[in-house]
Parts: structure tokens; sequence; C-alpha cells
């Protein structure tokens, strides 16, 4: 089965993100020694927590909401950053 074959169900990154752009976070950082990113939307009852946890040492975004797109390297690729930027544009 795919979107294509039924237009009224969205996709996965259009469901968790309408109306919510204040939520998602570009994390970087380090795993396993080597460089990761994740974009997370942040749920709003564990932003104090997250915010707190950015400060420290090791954080495990999953624990503070959805991880929407994570990879290896510095940034994420350009293609993610405007799929991201087109989604919360129409919200």
């Amino acid at each position: 089965m795919s979107l294509l074959e039924f237009p009224n169900k969205k996709s996965f990154l259009q469901q968790v993100s309408t109306g919510r752009k204040e939520l998602v976070y570009l994390v970087t950082g380090t795993h396993q020694d080597r460089a990761a990113w994740h974009y997370v939307q942040v749920d709003k009852a564990r932003m104090v927590h997250f915010e707190h946890g950015l400060k420290g040492g090791a954080l495990n975004v999953g624990e503070y909401g959805t991880v929407l797109y994570s990879g290896w390297g510095e940034q994420p690729p350009q293609y993610i950053i405007e799929e991201l930027e087109a989604q919360f544009e129409a919200a």
C-alpha cells in the first residue's frame, strides 16, 4: 500500500508536524564516535527536561518526543531541510 492509493491519508510527517513548528529542533552531536544529527519534535510536556538535557552530556532525543529524521554527519542534507520547511509552511 502507498499513500498514492489512499489520498485521504496523511504522511507520518504531516501527522506529527501540524501546528507544532516551534517544537521541532535540530540536535547535533556524536554517537559511537561519529557525527550525527536528529530532527526531533519535542512533546510540550517534556520541553523543560529537553532544554535541561541539551546543557548536559549524553542525550537520547527519542525520550523527549518524536524523531522525525536522523542521520550521520555534521548537518542534515539539504533535501531534508527543504522537506521540513515545506511541511511546516503547509501546516
